[in-house]
């Protein structure tokens, strides 16, 4: 799978945002990002993609949201494109990620890698809790996966 790379503007981003948006929230909805990765098959069609959202320079801070099809979109390969345009080219100090806290496979994934995991009551309605996961810089430089970048 090939990482594309697509700004707010571009006739990609809208695919992607709708795509993303309609993933987590049932619709279109606009989203408040301007920098998004796309994950594309060799059949060309969209894996899986991730946007990010409310960027805090002043706080060094980024939140990203992703959807996907299928979970191999997320290769070493995007999750370092990913993780290095929030910490190298934006020079952000930790990453927000939030999602379903009973999605096994994410907190799998997130907690391999280095995010810690904050569960907040309330955050997706009266009785249903939001999984906050946080990966700070030094997590992630020391998190072993990307040693060819080392």
């Amino acid at each position: 799978m090939t990482p594309v790379w697509v700004q707010r503007g571009q006739p990609a981003f809208e695919v992607v945002e709708d795509y993303i948006a309609s993933a987590i929230w049932g619709k279109k909805r606009n989203m408040l990002g301007d920098t998004a990765i796309a994950s594309i098959g060799r059949d060309g069609s969209l894996c899986g993609a991730a946007m990010f959202q409310n960027y805090t320079p002043e706080f060094g801070t980024v939140e990203i949201s992703a959807a996907a099809k299928s979970p191999r979109w997320l290769s070493r390969k995007v999750l370092w494109e990913m993780f290095s345009y929030a910490f190298d080219q934006i020079a952000c100090q930790a990453v927000v990620l939030r999602c379903d806290p009973a999605d096994s496979r994410v907190s799998r994934i997130f907690g391999a890698y280095g995010f810690k995991r904050h569960d907040i009551p309330r955050l997706r309605g009266r009785d249903k809790p939001e999984a906050i996961y946080i990966l700070a810089d030094d997590d992630w430089r020391g998190n072993g996966f990307h040693k060819e970048h080392k």
